[in-house]
């Protein structure tokens, strides 16, 4: 191998250029004839200001290979460069407080106004409460990260990346979760035939079930609800029995009506709430010379900026019977109420189903609404959209370098200029409980009091809304990165054949995202809703913190 350095000085060339002048390139003396140079000198070596700074010839695998590099300062040598791929794993913050209007009196406070208790016991169990967003399971999704960019040979460098996470789902189903504790409806009904003995094979529904019974049949549009208990489905008993084993106590949604306490808008069928998030980020950060290098440790300084967008949505989705219900309801109780047994995991009625509303006396359905539908389908849907672009500093270090193990990492901070749009829209949520005692002469039916008619299959009804708004703020944002650079593939069978593999390494990593004064998407509402009235819900902002904890597994190429 032989290396070559220019050692001519380029401050004098510089000069001149500055000053007009030219400069010719430079010839050495005239060399010597053979023979006549004098003992101990060597022959003058010819240079040019015109010629490459670093100049690098050396032979592999048998072929001759020569680098050469101009400039000045730190870009006139030779730099390292890198690149990274990453899958991320990231687990992102649950959203907080209560779905709907706080300060609203609970479901069972405005059926119980003498607070005596609708059923004995029942004071300790749930009674379509409210929910709350922390309900909703922590939230994974999966991505992409890709770093890459240069080192110096005086220890600068330039360093880029781009993230990505796919969106995703977490969802709390409270039907679900209610039915888990039960038997399934197969497995019930054969216990009933047989008296509680133990069968060889449970009934076979044909693919039915409770659910679409009630659903497609019982309480479908169209269909004169069967008030008198007349109608029989098979093995699934009546159209009581369908719906006492159908209807649960669910959970409810607080909103102010406009009255001195408001109300909770009960769902028995489904309460459905899902969380969703997805992310794109990029930053360039320069990096300056260390301020520590030395045992094989390393701290730069960084800065550059980062951009970085959020979109995180919450979704509601309740259906509910329209039906009124009652067991062993006290005098107080409202006509319009249901009326559900203490919910303690008890078959009370030997029926091998535990919780059911007949549990402690004899079923009494009506409609609350004699519309059609019966069915009440609601839903709510807020989205919040964060454009964020700032200024970022902080040290990038590493541990350790050459072809072992390197601990790479990073602490910044940004301020983000932070865009911030949010939308909602919903239908259907006001309370469809509130029924006038008056019927209206010319069609039979006793009119809603809050809304207008629930029908939403063909599309919005007259109690649909939507609303929404844009502000830009200041967001601080913090990240701290750790990861492992391990040389593991060159000790792996196949995986060391593998060329692209030659001279990587094994990432394995570890971050941690914070952002302030980011809006929620569950608290940003104004839960107000009595379309009769022209209420609806609206937007206000109301901002918190948001973070994503990320696991990532990737691999690492240095040149």
């Amino acid at each position: 191998m032989r290396i070559r350095h220019s050692l001519k000085a380029f401050v004098p060339f510089i000069m001149m250029l500055a000053a007009g002048r030219v400069a010719s390139a430079q010839y050495g003396p005239p060399v010597p004839p053979q023979g006549s140079v004098p003992a101990g000198y060597q022959p003058y070596a010819p240079q040019s200001p015109y010629q490459s700074l670093f100049e690098q010839t050396y032979v592999s695998d048998g072929i001759w290979y020569n680098n050469s590099n101009n400039g000045f300062g730190a870009w006139s040598n030779p730099r390292k460069l890198f690149f990274n791929l990453d899958y991320t794993r990231s687990t992102n913050r649950q959203m907080r407080g209560t779905f709907g209007h706080e300060g609203v009196q609970s479901y069972r406070q405005q059926n119980d106004p003498d607070n005596d208790e609708i059923v004995a016991g029942g004071a300790f169990y749930n009674y379509f409460n409210a929910a709350t967003a922390n309900l909703i399971p922590e939230l994974m999704n999966n991505g992409m990260r890709g770093s890459a960019g240069f080192w110096n040979p005086d220890g600068t460098g330039l360093i880029a990346d781009f993230s990505w996470q796919a969106q995703a789902d977490a969802t709390f189903d409270a039907r679900k979760n209610a039915l888990a504790g039960r038997l399934d409806t197969a497995t019930a009904l054969a216990l009933q035939a047989s008296g509680g003995q133990t069968i060889a094979a449970p009934f076979n529904l044909n693919g039915q079930s409770d659910l679409s019974i009630t659903m497609d049949q019982i309480l479908a549009p169209g269909v004169t609800f069967d008030s008198t208990d007349t109608q029989d489905f098979g093995v699934f008993g009546t159209t009581f029995e369908v719906l006492d084993r159908t209807l649960l106590n669910l959970y409810g949604v607080p909103i102010d009506d406009g009255s001195l306490l408001g109300v909770t808008i009960p769902y028995d069928i489904q309460f459905l709430m899902q969380h969703s998030v997805s992310s794109i980020g990029s930053s360039i950060d320069f990096a300056f010379a260390p301020i520590y290098d030395r045992n094989g440790i390393r701290v730069n300084p960084v800065i550059g900026g980062r951009y970085y967008k959020l979109n995180e949505q919450f979704r509601f989705r309740g259906i509910d019977s329209g039906l009124s219900y009652s067991t062993n309801g006290d005098d107080d109780t409202p006509d319009e109420a249901k009326v559900f047994p203490v919910g303690n995991g008890v078959d009370d009625d030997n029926d091998f189903i535990t919780d059911n509303i007949a549990e402690e006396g004899t079923l009494a359905f009506s409609q609350v609404n004699p519309s059609d539908p019966i069915l009440v389908r609601a839903y709510h849907d807020s989205e919040v959209i964060s454009n964020m672009s700032g200024p970022e500093f902080g040290f990038n270090y590493q541990l350790g370098e050459g072809d072992g193990i390197t601990i790479n990492g990073f602490t910044k901070i940004a301020a983000m200029f932070n865009n911030e749009r949010i939308k909602i829209r919903g239908d259907n949520l006001f309370n469809h409980m509130n029924v006038s005692t008056t019927v209206d002469p010319v069609t039979g039916l006793a009119p809603l009091l809050d809304g207008y008619d629930t029908n939403n299959l063909n599309g919005p009804t007259s109690n649909a809304y939507s609303d929404s708004g844009s502000s830009t703020h200041l967001s601080p944002l913090f990240e701290q990165s750790l990861t492992a650079e391990i040389p593991l593939f060159n000790r792996v069978p196949v995986l060391r054949d593998v060329r692209m593999l030659e001279d990587a390494k094994l990432r394995l990593g570890w971050s941690w995202l914070f952002i302030g004064e980011v809006a929620d998407p569950v608290q940003s509402v104004i839960y107000q809703s009595n379309p009769q009235a022209n209420l609806f819900p609206t937007i206000q902002a109301d901002r918190g913190s948001f973070s994503q904890n990320t696991f990532s597994i990737g691999v690492n190429w240095n040149y």
